[in-house]
């Protein structure tokens, strides 16, 4: 028994540290929607035969909606890597498995959140020719996956600076 563990601040278990990033995971996904819903620009579209449709120049703004949902993403799997990663360093392949599959989790919570929150898009009884908002939604689905990468990458970068490697070591193994 190692001094840490008889003090007892042996690492934490898998389950512990799992339940911790989805709890995280799942708040931040709704953080992240909410954020979508108040960053992401407004299209406007006109009504065209019972349907919406836009310019052109409105389509630059879906391009935007998809990039700040993009962005978010990415900054939400960058804090919460380096946050979890770093805090359970003792148990780093729970927190990469968690940390990546817990990214698109989040990611398809602040999906539905944002749409949830987001212009409904309803046209009915409007005439042709008005003017609605085009309803909040998400263009790339590769977009879901950012947060994931993002995740890996900073665990990864972590691990490789890290000076103690023991923890990756097969158990009974000392590591260099």
């Amino acid at each position: 028994m190692t001094r840490a563990q008889r003090l007892g601040h042996g690492a934490p278990t898998t389950r512990r540290v799992v339940v911790q990033i989805v709890v995280a995971s799942v708040v931040a996904g709704v953080l992240m929607g909410v954020l979508w819903w108040l960053l992401a620009p407004d299209v406007h579209g006109v009504v065209v035969n019972g349907g919406l449709g836009y310019d052109s120049r409105e389509g630059r703004h879906l391009f935007t909606r998809d990039a700040v949902f993009t962005l978010l993403g990415g900054g939400f799997g960058l804090v919460l890597s380096i946050v979890f990663v770093i805090w359970h360093r003792r148990n780093p392949v729970a927190a990469l498995v968690a940390l990546a599959a817990m990214g698109v989790v989040g990611s398809l919570i602040a999906k539905y959140v944002g749409e949830f929150l987001g212009p409904d898009g309803d046209v009915s009884g409007l005439a042709d020719g008005a003017a609605a908002l085009i309803p909040l939604r998400l263009g790339s689905d590769a977009a879901l996956l950012v947060w994931s990468m993002v995740a890996v990458v900073v665990a990864a970068v972590v691990a490789l600076f890290r000076e103690d490697r023991t923890p990756w070591a097969p158990p009974g193994v000392n590591g260099p």
